[in-house]
């Protein structure tokens, strides 16, 4: 929101005097106008910096090029859950329940620890009631100083837009480090795990980092990014990234290092002996230094025992000490970094073919046999028989029903047959009582046979059959120990592809998850138990309906992707079907009918009404008439037609930019029926000028055709910043 003073002209320098917090935003005062101007916090704009207004659009000015800082970053995008789509905006924080949510999904992830420096986070944003506000969000942050993966790969000749350097030394690191822009956080919340959500944020963060990032007057080039979750979740890579090499660590350095700074501990307080090269790499050996000198105090330890424990470290050795020194010792992490324009992107790729790093942390890929052959029931028939002890009662029965038996058969399924082809998913449905929890039953005994009750009709069991059947754990062991026997890296791998990616699930039991979590969890340990067929009863019968699309979305790519045959049984299907995508449906009744249907045709006739789908309207504008939108001239749009509009986020798109807007009002009017004010809202001077446009558009508009007037709020959306004016 611009307040106060005059703009000045186009394209002129305003110099931001003073920045002021509060809140989910922060106001510049610039100069030498008076005026203020409110932007997001993820706006990278900074005291003394040179900021150009125009057309309605804001700038930093930079060595090498333009950071736009309004309009907002707002980009419409949606996941895929099967057949479902699931609407959502990118955006930068620009509303008081964003940033509250950002808050808790940081604190619930990272315990209250904080980035320091310059930071932009970007939300993935949902509108539909069914989900949370807030889906996930990914933090920008500086470099850090060190990263020898880094230092290796730019280490060759380099130009672009006048930026160039020899070899990437101390020098041209001093000189050029701010060319680097890190993703330092990327979180979803926890039941949108496993479906594309983080590698959409990290496209995204590439798309803002090229113009809307800049630390010291410099536009970045090169995204990256080091952690040690990308060697198990390689969301980082399906974005585009590329592996450079892992960093250093400091598990070589850390006795030396911790010696000389616990030593002049006084010293380095004081700022004497902290080296003007050590830059950003101080803030962080100086917080290591702390924690050793609070670990002497807290557990009264002297220096020389943490030192000799510290020399006698190895990799090893860290997990026996974890508890000890996880805040002081840093293992080498796997680094991704991206391109963000042509010349640096093919400097990148020749650089990789040059050097070709090898990825050592790489997990071993989960592997499944496929059935060899399908699975054939024909005829099969299911029951059981109850025996009946005879008391005075039961004989009381007897007389009265005309019936003497000595044992009860029950017939549950009748002739069922149906082929189980290797890899194919079936759903098997219908109400209580129709056999779906037997035939699930039947096929988890397997070859071995079916103690509980009688079988008859012909089954043709693949070799190589190996059922495993969805079940809670009941273990008091962390999660991470139940993935039978596997190793720490494959086993965090495994969690990561079913979506259990968060640290501390990894340590939670079983019973202290969530429904969502649980279900996720029994897919792990199915997956690592070899299991190529894989059985489930009363599917997602506890879940909301969020939780059984991304689920049921999650259980079909893996069981795909491995080859791996599912039954699924539910008495109700229509929240999850079309993120299933069953091949095939059985249908079962209580009157030992059965159907079995064809999975497409299935969905078609079952249209799903729990789920909705993408709610976030958008509407193409021409190029002058989204821009009389930025600058504010402009708060209308008019259709021909009734249309159902509500009230909610709007995008504005024209050749490759948007802007996100919200709707507060939808109106209908015949074309005889517009007034001055409906030409004043849509940017023109009397009501003639809107007519002739509008036929000019439509050119069959005649007096009573009907029109459909939108009504929106400032490009940002209703969150206090208003469009920048334009200038005359």
């Amino acid at each position: 929101m611009l307040k106060g003073g005059a703009i000045g002209s186009t394209g002129s320098c305003l110099t931001v005097a003073s920045v002021d917090w509060k809140g989910h935003l922060k106001t510049l005062r610039l100069v030498p106008s008076g005026a203020d101007l409110d932007v997001p916090l993820s706006a990278c704009v900074s005291k003394g910096d040179c900021v150009q207004l125009r057309d309605g659009q804001a700038w930093v000015l930079c060595k090498n090029g333009l950071c736009q800082i309004l309009p907002v970053y707002g980009v419409r995008d949606a996941l895929r859950l099967g057949g479902s789509r699931v609407g959502l905006i990118v955006k930068e924080v620009t509303e008081p329940e964003e940033h509250a949510a950002v808050q808790s999904l940081a604190d619930y992830h990272y315990r209250g620890a904080r980035l320091h420096g310059r930071t932009a986070r970007l939300v993935a944003r949902a509108f539909d009631p069914y989900y949370p506000q807030v889906l996930g969000y990914v933090e920008l942050a500086t470099p850090f100083y060190m990263n020898s993966a880094r230092t290796r790969v730019l280490d060759a000749p380099f130009s672009s837009n006048g930026v160039t350097w020899e070899r990437w030394d101390k020098e041209t690191t001093r000189r050029y480090i701010h060319l680097m822009v890190r993703i330092a956080r990327c979180v979803v919340y926890p039941e949108f795990r496993g479906v594309g959500l983080g590698q959409l944020l990290v496209r995204h963060a590439a798309e803002f980092a090229k113009m809307r990032w800049q630390m010291a007057g410099y536009l970045p080039l090169f995204l990256e990014i080091s952690a040690d979750m990308l060697k198990f979740i390689p969301f980082a890579e399906k974005a585009g990234m590329v592996f450079i090499g892992e960093t250093e660590g400091n598990l070589k350095r850390v006795h030396k290092d911790m010696e000389y700074l616990t030593r002049n501990a006084e010293r380095v307080k004081a700022g004497e002996i902290v080296s003007q090269e050590s830059c950003g790499i101080v803030d962080q050996q100086v917080a290591r230094m702390s924690r050793i000198l609070s670990l002497m105090d807290q557990q009264g330890l002297t220096r020389d025992h943490i030192l000799e424990r510290l020399k006698r470290l190895s990799r090893e050795a860290v997990l026996r000490d974890f508890a000890l020194f996880h805040k002081i010792v840093t293992l080498p992490k796997p680094t991704y970094m991206k391109g963000l324009n042509s010349a640096a992107d093919r400097f990148l790729r020749k650089r990789l073919e040059d050097i070709r790093p090898y990825n050592g942390s790489a997990p071993t890929p989960v592997l499944l046999e496929p059935l060899k052959k399908p699975l054939v029931l024909r005829n099969l028939s299911l029951s059981f028989v109850s025996r009946v002890r005879r008391t005075r009662k039961t004989h009381t029965i007897e007389q009265a029903f005309g019936i003497s038996p000595d044992s009860i058969k029950s017939i549950v399924l009748r002739r069922l047959s149906l082929d189980l082809a290797p890899g194919e998913i079936v759903l098997v449905t219908g109400p209580s009582g129709s056999g779906k929890t037997t035939l699930i039953h039947f096929l988890a005994a397997g070859p071995a046979g079916w103690p509980d009750g009688q079988s008859e009709g012909e089954v043709s069991w693949p070799q190589n059959y190996r059922p495993g059947i969805f079940e809670p754990v009941r273990s008091r062991k962390a999660l991470v120990e139940l993935m039978d026997a596997r190793d720490v890296p494959s086993a965090l791998y495994l969690m990561g592809l079913v979506g259990l990616s968060d640290a501390f699930v990894c340590l939670k039991r079983f019973d202290e998850l969530s429904r969502g979590q649980q279900y996720r969890a029994m897919l792990a340990k199915l997956i690592a138990s070899g299991s190529n067929i894989w059985l489930v009863d009363e599917f997602c019968a506890n879940l909301d309906p969020v939780s059984a699309n991304v689920l049921s979305d999650k259980l079909q790519s893996l069981a795909r992707n491995l080859g791996a045959t599912v039954v699924v049984a539910a008495p109700h299907c229509d929240a999850f079907v079309s993120a299933l995508r069953p091949d095939k449906v059985v249908q079962l009744t209580t009157a030992w009918e059965h159907k079995i249907l064809n999975g497409v045709e299935f969905q078609r006739a079952l249209r799903s009404t729990h789920l909705r789908h993408d709610r976030i309207l958008s509407l193409r504008l021409r190029p002058e008439f989204l821009g009389a939108v930025r600058c504010g001239q402009k708060r209308t749009t008019i259709r021909i037609g009734q249309r159902h509009i509500e009230p909610g986020p709007l995008v504005l798109e024209s050749q490759g930019e948007s802007l996100l807007v919200n709707v507060t009002k939808v109106t209908y009017k015949r074309f005889g029926d517009l007034n001055d004010d409906d030409a004043k809202s849509e940017g023109y001077t009397d009501l003639t000028q809107l007519q002739e446009e509008l036929r000019s558009v439509y050119p069959r508009l005649r007096k009573n055709s009907p029109l459909t007037v939108i009504e929106f709020g400032p490009p940002s959306g209703n969150n206090g910043i208003a469009s920048l004016p334009c200038n005359s």
